[in-house]
């Protein structure tokens, strides 16, 4: 293959990979190679037990105000909802944005290689908030499972920094042509889902 056929762009979701937006994939000699903007290990961590933490706090609130019959909780409830989408939303912007200011003020990408041989569970479509991500964004799942399909090429390798094989990356492609082939390239059994 050239280097062209090798050489993917497309959109990562912001899984524990910790990659976001715009990233290149590179899979070539063996070896795969992801370049793009990437948030540090403990603010991504804080994010999501942040984010977990206000979403699933909604859930007593809301039981509390038809056990009790009180209004305040219902209020409660509606203030934890906002905090919860402003904290995703406003924490992903700033997060990746910062990360794409810190590459342009270093002159470089964080990158991160691995071989292809590490590489397991890889998807297309669906399947992309495994090891737990549901838990964060459930209601937003099921809308970009509708969005993913065919198109969102997910798989489970090593982080790169904190040592562990099981990071999640998943990326939307260009078109389905660009994810068969990246699934493909990766190795494995591809699972479209």
């Amino acid at each position: 293959m050239t280097e062209y056929e090798t050489t993917f762009e497309g959109y990562s979701y912001r899984t524990s990979c910790r990659f976001g937006n715009r990233v290149k994939l590179s899979v070539d000699g063996g070896m795969v190679t992801v370049t793009g903007p990437r948030v540090g290990v403990l603010a991504y961590r804080l994010w999501i037990a942040v984010q977990v933490v206000l979403f699933w706090l909604i859930v007593p609130a809301l039981l509390a105000a038809v056990i009790l019959w009180d209004w305040r909780y219902l209020l409660l409830a509606l203030v934890l909802a906002v905090a919860y989408w402003a904290f995703s939303g406003l924490g992903a912007v700033i997060h990746w944005a910062w990360a794409d200011v810190s590459a342009i003020g270093s002159g470089s990408d964080p990158t991160v290689s691995f071989p292809v041989s590490t590489v397991q569970h890889v998807k297309i479509g669906r399947g992309w908030a495994r090891n737990g991500l549901w838990l964060v964004i459930p209601l937003f799942v099921p809308g970009i499972n509708k969005w993913s399909e065919g198109r969102t090429v997910s798989f489970e390798a090593p982080d790169g920094e904190t040592g562990s094989d099981r990071a999640v990356y998943a990326v939307f492609m260009r078109n389905e042509r660009d994810a068969a082939a990246l699934a493909a390239l990766l190795g494995g059994r591809v699972v479209p889902v």
